[in-house]
């Protein structure tokens, strides 16, 4: 009788610690979306992470500039908002021809051909099925004025969802 009581209460305790488990752990869900101030203060975003930023320098139609990168990663996917300020004196033509360049440059790297929504400033999707593993991007790049902006939400096509990337595209909002 007593071995079969501390047997039910070892059962109930384990039972307990395993509820326990499940609810901690929806109160931490993998995706904890944020709405954040990106690209200087010209757009909003939500980001599945805390996201982090950073700089660098790149070459984007023969115009030497300044690309600001906010990103956040969850497991192995990347969702980002960069921009580049395009030099004021750049030309309408100049602009159209920075905004093609980046978007190419994203069609290279995916190994793909370039949507034609994609120079229009629409979301657009690549795969790069002979990758390992597999990938997949949802992609935006956006002339706004003198600014370039690229939003991408890429990752493994079994991790990275069509549901957890448009959400991440629909919530990029220009002020």
């Amino acid at each position: 009788m007593l071995s079969n009581l501390l047997h039910q209460r070892r059962l109930f305790g384990g039972l307990f610690l395993l509820i326990l488990v499940g609810v901690l752990s929806a109160c931490y869900p993998k995706y904890n979306w944020r709405e954040l101030s990106v690209a200087d203060g010209l757009a909003v975003a939500a980001f599945p992470a805390r996201p982090d930023t950073a700089q660098r320098e790149i070459v984007l139609n023969d115009m030497k500039l300044t690309f600001e990168l906010t990103s956040a990663t969850i497991d192995k996917t990347v969702f980002s908002i960069g921009y580049s300020q395009l030099p004021m004196e750049s030309t309408p033509a100049q602009r159209q021809e920075a905004q093609r360049a980046m978007v190419s440059s994203l069609a290279s790297a995916m190994s793909q051909p370039v949507p034609d929504e994609a120079f229009a400033g629409e979301a657009f999707v690549l795969r790069s099925p002979d990758a390992s593993p597999p990938l997949v991007m949802h992609a935006r790049v956006v002339l706004y004025y003198d600014v370039v902006i690229r939003q991408i939400a890429a990752g493994p096509i079994n991790e990275l969802t069509s549901d957890i990337a448009q959400e991440f595209m629909r919530s990029f909002k220009i002020r």
